[in-house]
């Protein structure tokens, strides 16, 4: 797949997978870390429309659970939660995502839905680029609908952007 430099690509892949492709000029491990580690998450993943990484929880291995909570200068919260499904430093990881509709009702410790979205991060070294493949697995054609026409390639290019930066100054 031909990828501008800093552009993030969005293809559709049969009825409800979405996959985006980015390049990174950091080494693999880096792009890596920033997916991983929390002190690094917290400064390069933002959320929607500028919210901050207000929680981020989680145990990086098979099994896992995580906890990644956003949050606005508002106080409005948005999050997604799930469990590790693979994990191979530093070239994969793949994990179920939950998202979190209404915290007055959310509670950690229930059982997660079986349906839902699985996504995966493939980091693979290009000359001095990384190339990360992103994919989505939604439960339904309709859920992949939705999350395009709610913006999520606006969303992923913004949040590659602080990514960017953040790599940058650690590099």
């Amino acid at each position: 797949m031909n990828t501008d430099k800093k552009e993030a690509k969005m293809e559709l892949r049969g009825e409800n997978e979405i996959v985006f492709t980015r390049y990174f000029n950091a080494p693999v491990s880096l792009v890596f870390d920033c997916h991983t580690k929390p002190e690094l998450m917290r400064k390069g993943l933002i959320g929607p429309e500028g919210m901050v990484l207000e929680t981020c929880e989680h145990d990086l291995r098979v099994g896992g659970k995580y906890l990644y909570l956003y949050m606005d200068e508002k106080g409005n919260k948005s999050g997604v939660y799930g469990t590790f499904k693979e994990v191979i430093v530093p070239e994969k990881v793949s994990n179920t995502e939950n998202y979190i509709m209404d915290f007055s009702i959310f509670d950690r410790d229930a059982p997660e839905d079986q349906n839902a979205t699985v996504e995966s991060r493939t980091f693979t070294k290009e000359g001095s680029f990384t190339l990360m493949t992103h994919v989505y697995t939604y439960p339904s054609a309709e859920v992949r609908k939705f999350m395009i026409e709610c913006g999520a390639a606006d969303g992923m290019s913004e949040c590659y952007l602080e990514l960017d930066k953040l790599l940058i100054s650690i590099a």
